[in-house]
């Protein structure tokens, strides 16, 4: 049944999203999280963030009433395309609306996104990609119906600071400093770039893609951190706040040249200290469960724990041609 069938059925509509649908987003998400996970780590800002990054007319889908067009929303379903290589697709129903095929229909709609996007011609096939909770069989059941398969696991995971963490301890020669807004766009970009080429499902991103990241709510030049040896960037760790008052740690990473030399934890640890300092007592990350770094052994070793488990879905989307007539 098609996305516009299923609405007709159910008196919803569907129209894409504009900015000022920010609060109305939050609203849907807020109730999607506080319903799945108990809590929600995120603000009306990282939503209109997330909407000024989007393409809105192609790759947004917001469900309502249809009696109601501008209240609250039942669903809503974004496209986000990454580095013209693959896709990631999200669906949010609120909860009392599930179980009525809107998830489902959003999710063939996302497929649909992509394949208009295609270059007539293209028969290339492209991934899209979706996360869902861990260990919830009726979820997987729902995405294997749908066409996907299981790709990867990855890990929250999570430290209570109960005192000061220990001090870094850097490498001869190694200095840590804060980033320099409008000096190391350019660098950062480069070092994040060699330090996750390896990583699994690592897609390059343009430079311009950090520099709006400088252009959202949540940045703060204070939280981003680089490692330097003579005047190169050879650890990163981009950090941000969430909105509960729990530090979260993004970006970490080192150059190839300089692994296994304990760049890692210390930046890591001076991420914890700078947290700290700041009256923060929890700190988090995101992480591949598989790393070939061995980055949750290193998790693990200051402390940290997981604290909820996400799949990586993935479905390869072939490109269907259209004649002119049809």
């Amino acid at each position: 049944m098609s996305l516009q069938e299923t609405l007709d059925r159910l008196a919803l509509t569907v129209t894409p999203a504009v900015l000022d649908d920010a609060e109305r987003v939050f609203d849907l998400e807020a109730a999607v999280d506080t319903h799945d996970f108990g809590d929600v780590d995120f603000t009306v800002d990282d939503i209109r963030d997330e909407l000024e990054a989007s393409d809105l007319a192609a790759d947004t889908w917001l469900v309502s009433r249809a009696d109601a067009p501008g209240g609250a929303l039942i669903a809503r379903a974004l496209l986000e395309p990454r580095g013209g290589v693959e896709y990631r697709g999200q669906v949010a129903v609120h909860p009392e609306w599930r179980g009525r095929g809107i998830g489902s229909a959003l999710a063939r709609e996302l497929e649909e996104g992509v394949r208009r996007r295609k270059p007539a011609g293209n028969a290339a096939e492209w991934p899209l990609l979706g996360f869902i909770q861990a260990d919830q069989p009726g979820l997987t059941r729902w995405t294997e119906r749908l066409g996907y398969v299981w790709s990867r696991r990855f890990l929250r995971m999570r430290i209570e600071l109960n005192a000061p963490p220990p001090e870094p301890q850097w490498p001869a020669g190694i200095t840590v400093r804060d980033f320099v807004l409008g000096q190391d766009e350019r660098p950062l970009h480069d070092a994040l770039d060699a330090a996750f080429t390896d990583h699994w499902g690592h897609v390059a991103r343009p430079p311009e893609d950090l520099v709006a990241r400088t252009q959202r709510s949540d940045f703060d030049p204070g939280l981003w951190h680089v490692a330097v040896e003579d005047g190169q960037i050879v650890a990163t760790a981009t950090n941000s706040t969430l909105p509960d008052g729990v530090g979260w740690v993004s970006g970490l990473g080192v150059i190839p040249s300089h692994r296994r030399r304990g760049l890692a934890r210390a930046i890591l640890l001076h991420s914890f200290g700078v947290f700290w300092r700041r009256g923060m007592t929890a700190v988090a990350l995101g992480v591949d469960a598989e790393s070939l770094t061995g980055a949750t052994r290193l998790y693990e070793s200051v402390g940290m724990r997981t604290v909820l488990a996400w799949d990586q879905v993935r479905k390869v989307v072939p490109w269907v041609g259209y004649s002119s007539t049809e």
